[in-house]
C-alpha cells in the first residue's frame, strides 16, 4: 500500500518524525537563556508520527516556521510563517497555501495564500518544547502538543555559549594545522609492516569536495593505537579546565560485520581527549617483547582512559551486507560527560583524536574537523 508523501517528511524521511529513537533524549536538557541558531532543526511529537515542525532561526530576532501536518479530514496540510523570537519562545502567524501543482505545470497565479491562525513554540531545553495554536476558524480547536528534537544543524551544538566560555575549531580542510601522528601498541621497527601512515589529502568519493587528515594502519599485534596530537596554548597555567570535544570523521566501514579479532567497525573505537603531557610512543621492554606504548592514559581498546574518552566506533551505519559502502561523515562528541584536563605551567593542553583497534587488519580514518570547548573548572 502506498503512502501519501508530504515533501520533506514523507516516505524517505518519515522515520525522522516516526521514531522516538531519533530524539536526543540521552543528552540532559539545558535551560536555554534565549533561542539561538542552534535551535534550528526538525521537531516532532513521537506520539503523532508523520508530522512535525521545521524551525530555522536567522538574524534580526526572527525564525521561519514550517508545520507539516494534516487537516481534519486527514489530507496533508502545510502551514508556514515568519515568527519573532521572545526569550525561549517563537510567536508566528501561520499561513496556508493552496492551488499549487507539481512543477513545471504550476503557474504563479495558481497559488492562493490565506491566513490559518497563530502559534507559539516554547522550548524548555535543547531537545524539548511545545507548540500551542489557535486557528482563525472553528474547524480546528485551540490546542497544544509537546515537541522533541528530531534533528539539528550539523556542527551546531545547542547552548554552547551558555555552557562554555571558549570554543576553538580546527578545520583540517586547511591542512594538518600542526597536528602530528602518534602510533603505538606495536613492536618498534615494524612501521612498514604495520602500514602506518599519516597524510593530509582529499577525501575519497563521494566526499571528494572535502579534505582532511588520514590515519592508516594494519593491526598485526592484536592492538593498535593511532592518533593525532597538537598543543593548544593561550590557557591559564596549571589550571583545571572542564572540556568537551567534538570531531567530524569520515569512514567507509559498515556496521555489525565480523572480522579477524573483532569487527572492523565496532572493534575500532574513536577516542578524543587532552593531556597535560605531550603524547609520545615510548619503547618499553627489550628484544622480542619490546613494544611502542603511549606515555598517557589512552585506555585500552574498548575502555576509555583518563586522557581520552570513547565517543564512537568506525561503523558508519551502513549494513554489512551492502555490496558497496560509501564514505560517510559523522560527528562524534563527548557531550554529556564530565571531563577535566589540566594545563601545564605554560598554559598548554595537548589535544588528542584517534582510534584504538582490536580488529586485526587495516583501518583508514579521516578527521576533517575538531572542536574543543572549555572553561576553567572552578571560579577564578
Amino acid at each position: 500500500m502506498k503512502r501519501s508523501c508530504m515533501a520533506l517528511f514523507a516516505c524517505g524521511t518519515l522515520a525522522v518524525f516516526g521514531a522516538a529513537e531519533h530524539a536526543r533524549a540521552d543528552v540532559p536538557a539545558l535551560q536555554p537563556v534565549a533561542i539561538r541558531g542552534d535551535f534550528s532543526g526538525t521537531w516532532f511529537d513521537p506520539d503523532r508520527p508523520g508530522q512535525g515542525v521545521v524551525l530555522e532561526v536567522f538574524d534580526g530576532g526572527q525564525a521561519t516556521v514550517a508545520w507539516y501536518t494534516f487537516d481534519a479530514d486527514g489530507a496533508p496540510l502545510w502551514l508556514y510563517g515568519v515568527g519573532t523570537l521572545d526569550g525561549a519562545s517563537v510567536h508566528v502567524q501561520l499561513q496556508h497555501v493552496s492551488g499549487g501543482v507539481f512543477p513545471p505545470a504550476q503557474q504563479s497565479g495558481d497559488v492562493v495564500v490565506a491566513p490559518w491562525g497563530e502559534a507559539t513554540l516554547h522550548f524548555t531545553g535543547c531537545n524539548a518544547g511545545s507548540i500551542e495554536w489557535a486557528a482563525v476558524t472553528d474547524e480546528v480547536a485551540p490546542g497544544a502538543m509537546p515537541l522533541t528534537r528530531a534533528t539539528g544543524i550539523h556542527g551546531a551544538r545547542c547552548n554552547v555559549e551558555e555552557t562554555f566560555a571558549e570554543q576553538r575549531i580546527f578545520s583540517f580542510e586547511r591542512g594538518t594545522l600542526g597536528f602530528e601522528a602518534v602510533f603505538a601498541d606495536y613492536p618498534p621497527g615494524q612501521e612498514q609492516f604495520h602500514e602506518l601512515d599519516y597524510a593530509f589529502e582529499t577525501l575519497p568519493a563521494p566526499l571528494a569536495a572535502r579534505r582532511g587528515v588520514r590515519l592508516s594502519g594494519n593491526n598485526h599485534s592484536d592492538d593498535l593505537a593511532m592518533l593525532v596530537k597538537a598543543p593548544m596554548g593561550g590557557l591559564l597555567p596549571n589550571t583545571a579546565y572542564r572540556v568537551e570535544f567534538e570531531a567530524e570523521i569520515a569512514s567507509n566501514v559498515p556496521s555489525n560485520c565480523l572480522g579477524t579479532g573483532g569487527s572492523p567497525g565496532e572493534s575500532v573505537w574513536i577516542k578524543l581527549g587532552a593531556s597535560t603531557d605531550e603524547p609520545l610512543a615510548i619503547t618499553q621492554g627489550e628484544g622480542a617483547s619490546a613494544m611502542k606504548r603511549l606515555n598517557i592514559d589512552y585506555g585500552v581498546q574498548g575502555n576509555s582512559g583518563a586522557d581520552a574518552r570513547i565517543v564512537g566506533t568506525m561503523g558508519n551505519g551502513y549494513d554489512c551486507g551492502n555490496e558497496t559502502v560509501p564514505w560517510t561523515l559523522r560527528s562524534l562528541s563527548t557531550q554529556g560527560e564530565t571531563i577535566v584536563a589540566r594545563s601545564d605551567g605554560d598554559g598548554v593542553l595537548w589535544l588528542i583524536a584517534g582510534t584504538d583497534s582490536g580488529f586485526e587488519s587495516r583501518t583508514d580514518v579521516y578527521f576533517t574537523a575538531l572542536r574543543v570547548r572549555l572553561e576553567p573548572a572552578a571560579p577564578l
